[in-house]
């Protein structure tokens, strides 16, 4: 998911990623990401709640992007559910994400990917185009719900950072603004899919996490993305305005934020966490590095993986009349920036992601 709507740097914005050019070349990290949730989801399927008299059995995709990290996971769905039914019980596939989202892409990924899971007979493919901060389907609809790489994208950002574009970096009253904007997504995100789940469904989620210390991983990556964007604000290229505002709307919960709400209140009556992991990721861009030594084939990796992730949130700050091929320069020379000083240091982008798996049942 992404997508950012900039306004003045006093105003609260809207956020939630839309994912740029290229995601699908250019998402290996969070589809390595996405193989720590597979395990948990081969779990729910053992137990979750099976549909009764031909019913389908429903499962919701929430964050989908492109679609290329989801295809594994709905066809572990498809081949698991009829494993314990014996025949082919019908599967209704909803994939979700917000409005900016490319569903043309995700579409055509889905059903023309060779060996889709849409390909199997008795499976129903559809698409929601709205955010899960938001109610998105009737009560207890739901069998199943997954999520891998998402609800790490906050639903507004309170005030830009001062001085930096990610929230590990904040400091302050903007610190904790960011940290209770956080809590409260994942608290209206909990809230919706225990309504709509059924009694014995599963909510399987893979988080953007960060450590005890809040520290995510990837704060040498981010730095440098940052002073490529100073840079280029001192060379004219983006106005102090537009660099201001420059901020990607994220929150990387630690696995204390997490479980808060599942410990305690309303939500921890109706939901139950079955297990749950803090992992931190291998860099396996620099690990590709170290075994080849290409260093300029390295950054290039990692300069598309930082844009189509994050150059959209960032550049949606940039003032409304700027022209196509005024914002095309930009990123090439946001591109070129990167890529030098990726190749100059490669060990200062060193990123070891971190990541919180859930496996959550409704009951």
């Amino acid at each position: 998911m992404s997508e950012v709507s900039m306004s003045g740097s006093a105003t609260p914005r809207s956020a939630e990623g839309v994912m740029g050019q290229g995601y699908t070349r250019h998402s290996r990290v969070q589809r390595r990401a996405g193989d720590y949730g597979m395990p948990l989801l081969h779990r729910a399927l053992d137990v979750v709640a099976l549909p009764e008299d031909g019913a389908p059995f429903q499962v919701a995709d929430l964050g989908v992007a492109a679609g290329t990290n989801s295809l594994d996971p709905m066809r572990a769905v498809v081949e698991g559910i009829r494993r314990r039914t014996g025949e082919d019980t019908p599967v209704t596939v909803v994939h979700t994400d917000i409005p900016a989202n490319d569903f043309n892409t995700m579409f055509a990924t889905i059903m023309d990917s060779p060996g889709s899971y849409a390909h199997q007979p008795q499976v129903f493919v559809h698409a929601e185009a709205r955010s899960f901060y938001e109610p998105l389907f009737p009560p207890a609809e739901l069998h199943l719900v997954w999520s891998a790489i998402a609800v790490h994208w906050l639903s507004r950002v309170p005030d830009p950072i001062p001085d930096h574009i990610f929230s590990s970096r904040a400091t302050g009253g903007v610190r904790r603004a960011l940290k209770e904007q956080s809590r409260s997504d994942w608290e209206a995100f909990l809230t919706h899919r225990a309504r709509e789940l059924r009694s014995g469904g599963q909510l399987v989620v893979l988080g953007g996490a960060a450590a005890d210390d809040g520290s995510s991983g990837a704060d040498g990556l981010m730095d440098t993305a940052e002073a490529v964007l100073a840079d280029l604000t001192r060379e004219g290229l983006i106005t102090s305005a537009e660099y201001a505002s420059m901020t990607i709307p994220t929150w990387n919960r630690t696995r204390e934020e997490f479980l808060a709400p599942l410990r305690a209140g309303p939500l921890a009556e109706v939901l139950r966490v079955e297990e749950y992991a803090l992992v931190v990721l291998p860099d396996i861009l620099l690990g590709h590095l170290r075994e080849t030594g290409d260093v300029q084939g390295y950054a290039d990796q990692v300069t598309a993986f930082f844009q189509a992730a994050f150059q959209p949130s960032l550049f949606s700050a940039l003032e409304p009349g700027r022209g196509g091929s005024d914002i095309d320069a930009l990123a090439d020379a946001f591109a070129a920036g990167m890529r030098a000083r990726v190749a100059a240091d490669p060990d200062a982008v060193e990123t070891h992601w971190h990541v919180v798996p859930l496996r959550i049942a409704r009951v």
